[in-house]
């Protein structure tokens, strides 16, 4: 009877632990060090789940009650945005893309196997993060492919982030080395789309918070289509990624489930038992088609890739007869007239 009850005593403190951790993520964009936490959601409601169903038997009722009610919260605030999506087509007429979001691991064994899966994707554009100088001599291999390639923070010797493009740059590229992001403008068939590569470091105690205050003001890309793929240490659902987004004025692509796991695993187990820590967003004229992770590199994060197409814009309003011109309003032409 004694063990029994000090059973029943383990699982409520299980419970009310796993419930008070789940709960807290939820206030994380106030309190930072709880954000930190809400990363682990998924993970805690699947233990909850395995209290739950322990608790039954033993008749431990509190403990099963508010371990079944916080895992259903966990789940239903996670999975939707894990699980793959709805496969969507290009407008008729609008040309498909490719963004293929990769962390290279900065000391990574076998290098070559990275640059066989962008050879074996072929994307239009690529977002690297953990980029060094080593990598960067071995994307001049595939130069010829790649031709537009910029890079930043390169200097931080495992923080560097860049973009491969086989189309063109339009303007100068953003570099904000100290926030592990680049921004570059990348023509697609006439469009300027803004692309970002984005490296966060961890979260709470580390300089997390600090890089997304310090860039969300520069985050917005006006008018332009924008594209961001990255490492952020962070799930889709915590209130850092959600920062980012609305600094950014775009959303969360979802349907990308985990891609990390420390490489000592085996190939197979991030897509199972890692966390959700590489995202993408878009801006909304851009159109998710698919997104899905590729086989593992030599990183210890797995490959993404997304096909999207871009809409297309919306011509100006017709002018009305009654409505003035700028040089009835006395405005300079674009050629200086008076």
């Amino acid at each position: 009877m004694g063990l029994l009850i000090w059973g029943r005593m383990a699982l409520t403190f299980a419970a009310l632990a796993g419930s008070a951790c789940i709960a807290a993520g939820f206030f994380g964009a106030a309190f930072h060090p709880f954000d930190s936490v809400s990363h682990f959601r998924l993970t805690l409601a699947l233990a909850l789940v395995l209290v739950a169903l322990v608790a039954i038997p033993v008749r431990a009722h509190l403990a099963g009650a508010l371990a079944f009610g916080f895992a259903a919260l966990g789940l239903a605030t996670t999975l939707p945005m894990l699980l793959p999506q709805d496969e969507a087509t290009a407008p008729t007429g609008q040309p498909s893309y490719t963004l293929l979001q990769m962390n290279l691991l900065y000391d990574a064994g076998d290098k070559a196997e990275a640059i066989r899966r962008i050879a074996e994707t072929r994307p239009d554009v690529v977002t690297l993060e953990e980029v060094t100088d080593e990598w960067r001599a071995l994307f001049e291999v595939i130069s010829e492919r790649y031709p537009f390639q910029t890079y930043c923070g390169l200097e931080n010797d495992r923080d560097g982030v860049a973009i491969l493009s086989r189309r063109p740059f339009l303007g100068e590229a953003l570099c904000q080395p100290r926030n592990g992001r680049v921004t570059q403008g990348v023509d697609l068939n006439g469009r300027n789309v803004a692309v970002t590569a984005l490296h966060l470091d961890w979260p709470w105690p580390k300089h997390h918070w600090t890089q997304i205050n310090d860039m969300s003001p520069s985050l917005p890309a006006g008018d332009r289509p924008a594209l961001l793929g990255g490492d952020f240490n962070a799930a889709p659902w915590s209130a850092a990624v959600k920062t980012v987004a609305n600094a950014a004025g775009l959303r969360i692509v979802d349907g990308i489930g985990p891609t990390w796991l420390t490489i000592q695993f085996p190939a197979f187990w991030p897509r199972w038992l890692g966390l959700p820590i590489d995202q993408l967003m878009v801006s909304p004229d851009i159109m998710v088609e698919a997104v899905e992770t590729l086989a593992r590199t030599s990183s210890d994060h797995l490959p993404v890739l997304l096909r999207f197409s871009v809409r297309p814009s919306e011509p100006p309003p017709p002018r009305s007869a009654a409505e003035p011109t700028t040089a009835a309003l006395g405005t300079p032409s674009p050629r200086g007239g008076a």
